[in-house]
């Protein structure tokens, strides 16, 4: 708890913690040892969610058991548990205590090692870039629950369609097969079903069948990466999803680029671990300058570790993603005064780049991200249009299924229907993701209201 509240008093003075976690439940504690949520500034909350009517209960997926949990509980179970961000806090422990070392030598301290003032402000950028580092990693965990949670749920709304669509098929190839029996040749003629048709028709049904897998094994996928990212094991805690569909949200403030890329610049905590850098190696400089006579000098990285960190990483995908610069600063510098300070200047330098680097990093993450948020709001209006005319297709087409003779145009018209669904499920959740990544982006500057977080 000690190392926990640390933490947070850094992040607090370093950069706000920008993400608010879910309230606590009012039913009972899901784990007895899961701490209540620290409340955090939400930041800009700009997007909202609509109310929808209660989606009709299906059949629970396979092996989902145990309590509801919403997507606030999963992300306060996730900070909660997550091994890495334990291990940040371990990490900035042991920086503490390192500080707290050198903050107890006195001015006698100085005869021995004419550098300790300067290290005991190294160590200070020490604590700042262990505080960044962990307000990083917060940032990312509640992006990749979000993400995890919204698509199971997504991935159980397309198997919902999948099933609907499975069983609508097998009545009209029934129903087809009942008619190629008993139809007069002559009204078969004149309708143009044949067995041609039925295959046809059946081909839909086994690509219905198909969404039915890849849907289940989707949901199974998510909720496995869900319950790594909360720490918990599917045998000792099964808990099964809140929501039962994808919430749909509205965009209450407009937002543009350069607002975005305004936020992420200004609240990014890769960037403060960046100048924590910048500010150490730096005083690596200075540090040299006051030893005067010794040809091997210990560097601020026997103590610290700011080198080790790629800010931010690479991301080789799809997209063009770059990565930032490695800092770069050998235990120790060998030579002449002069010598180590030169040293220690093109070093810091360097570090300069890394800064540079890393700033330009996240503009370009900023703008990529807002063009997803903008690409999938944009598909969403469609989508949504189109599955709306396709329901009047289906509408259509049902009301006179009775008397159609050629049953493979109903075959067409449900799996158009149920491919305009699938795809609109598609951008609603494409939406939700692009609004979680606008927040881990802008580190909380955008808080999108999900429902019960």
């Amino acid at each position: 708890m000690r190392t926990h509240t640390l933490a947070v008093r850094l992040a607090a003075g370093f950069l706000p913690l920008t993400v608010m976690l879910g309230a606590a439940s009012a039913r009972q504690p899901v784990l007895p040892t899961v701490p209540q949520p620290v409340p955090a500034p939400r930041g800009h909350a700009v997007l909202a969610q609509v109310p929808l009517p209660a989606p009709v209960p299906v059949e629970a997926a396979r092996g989902e058991a145990g309590p509801e949990l919403s997507l606030g509980e999963c992300v306060s179970i996730a900070l909660a548990r997550q091994p890495s961000l334990r291990a940040v806090l371990e990490s900035t422990a042991a920086v503490e205590i390192g500080y707290k070392s050198l903050s107890n030598f006195g001015t006698a301290a100085t005869l021995f090692s004419p550098d300790v003032d300067v290290r005991k402000q190294q160590a200070k950028r020490g604590l700042m870039a262990t505080s960044a580092e962990y307000q990083k990693l917060h940032n990312e965990i509640v992006q990749d629950v979000t993400r995890m949670y919204y698509t199971a749920v997504y991935a159980k709304q397309q198997q919902e369609l999948a099933n609907r669509v499975v069983l609508r098929l097998d009545n009209l190839i029934e129903i087809g097969r009942e008619y190629l029996k008993t139809a007069p040749a002559a009204e078969l003629k004149e309708s143009g079903f044949n067995t041609l048709s039925l295959q046809m028709m059946e081909n839909g049904l086994y690509e219905a069948r198909k969404l039915q897998v890849d849907a289940r094994i989707g949901r199974e996928r998510a909720l496995a990466g869900l319950r790594e990212l909360m720490a918990v094991d599917a045998r000792t805690f099964p808990f099964r999803i809140k929501d039962q569909a994808l919430p749909v949200m509205v965009q209450e403030v407009p937002l543009s680029m350069d607002r975005v890329v305004e936020l992420a610049l200004e609240r990014r905590p890769e960037l403060v671990l960046a100048a924590a850098g910048v500010d150490a190696f730096r005083l690596e400089v200075y540090a040299q300058g006051k030893i005067p006579f010794k040809r091997a000098t210990r560097t601020f990285v026997s103590g610290a570790d700011i080198h080790a960190k790629e800010i931010p990483a690479t991301n080789r995908g799809a997209d063009y993603r770059p990565g930032g610069i490695i800092p770069e600063m050998p235990p120790q510098l060998v030579g002449s005064k002069f010598d180590r300070v030169c040293k220690a200047m093109a070093f810091a330098q360097r570090a300069e780049a890394v800064y540079d680097k890393a700033r330009n990093v996240i503009m370009l993450e900023a703008e990529s991200a807002y063009l997803d948020f903008d690409q999938a709001a944009r598909r969403l209006e469609i989508s949504t249009e189109q599955f709306a005319l396709s329901k009047r297709m289906q509408e259509q087409a049902r009301a006179v299924a009775e008397f159609t003779k050629a049953k493979d145009r109903l075959v067409l018209a449900e799996m158009d229907a149920s491919r305009a669904q699938s795809a609109y499920f598609e951008s609603v959740h494409r939406y939700l993701l692009a609004l979680a990544a606008l927040e881990r982006v802008t580190a909380g500057g955008i808080w999108p209201k999900f429902p019960d977080r």
